[in-house]
């Protein structure tokens, strides 16, 4: 069996990103928050407090946010800060903000559930018996009589399958494994799937 980690996509900035988008619609909360209140007083204040933070992550994310699981933490602080928002609005009769600050913070959530997923790399398993390539919901199983041909080049893995679709994925451990020999048992495999597929 052959495993191959594949190389990470750089989501800082994407996260930076996302962040001040997140902070502009604390902003637009507190531009719609009415009322003199104790609990308006309170969510203006702890969303004022929040935006600064935000705002300041965002700015200096090259010292505060300087990897995945401190954006990670501020994606779980801002879907809280969300669902104290929807209630807030649906305690005001604001229930169609109330619901889209609901379905935010559950988009915020199942987008952590993804980083937490793949925050140790994601892995390609090789097998005499299949491929089994990461998914977002689970592992997808190749069969090796879906493909056409399987190629290692450097630090490049070709899939090429039948249906004329091509994945290439860039890996990072492949000089941990032979070329030639992965090359040779990826052939040995397809042709012996051909065989089977003949009987």
């Amino acid at each position: 069996m052959y495993r191959f980690q594949i190389k990470q996509k750089d989501r800082s900035k994407i996260l930076s990103v996302f962040h001040l988008l997140v902070g502009l619609i604390f902003v637009l909360d507190l531009l719609h928050v009415h009322g003199y209140k104790r609990k308006d007083w309170i969510f203006s204040s702890v969303y004022t407090i929040s935006c600064v933070f935000i705002f300041l992550a965002v700015l200096f994310h090259r010292k505060i946010l300087r990897d995945i699981p401190r954006h990670m933490s501020l994606l779980l602080f801002e879907s809280a800060l969300l669902l104290g928002g929807a209630i807030y609005f649906w305690s005001k009769g604001v229930s169609f903000v109330a619901f889209s600050h609901g379905i935010l913070a559950g988009i915020i959530i199942l987008f952590w559930i993804y980083l937490k997923r793949i925050a140790n790399g994601e892995t390609i398993m090789v097998s005499e018996e299949s491929i089994i390539f990461p998914g977002l919901s689970g592992n997808r199983i190749i069969e090796w009589t879906e493909l056409t041909n399987v190629i290692k080049k450097f630090d490049l893995l070709s899939f090429d399958f039948k249906n004329n679709k091509l994945v290439q994925v860039e890996v990072v451990n492949a000089d941990d494994i032979g070329e030639d020999e992965f090359n040779e048992f990826c052939r040995h495999q397809l042709r012996k799937a051909m065989r089977n597929d003949a009987e």
